[in-house]
């Protein structure tokens, strides 16, 4: 069920924040954000603030719903 529900908050996120949060996260051995950075051509600290946001939106979706 987990499972099922991270699928469907990574859905939720554009190509580049989903395969960030894939490289940085979900990954056997995680990317750095230098390697991230030089992959996409932009900063680290860009590279941090997408993971962030994604992060954000992701659980959004895994909060469970309150039923008051």
């Amino acid at each position: 069920m987990l499972a099922n529900q991270v699928q469907s908050a990574l859905g939720r996120l554009n190509q580049r924040e989903r395969q960030i949060i894939y490289d940085r996260i979900l990954s056997d051995s995680p990317k750095t954000l230098k390697d991230l950075a030089d992959n996409y051509g932009i900063s680290r600290e860009r590279v941090r603030q997408l993971e962030k946001n994604a992060l954000i939106k992701m659980k959004g979706e895994l909060e469970p719903v309150s039923s008051f």
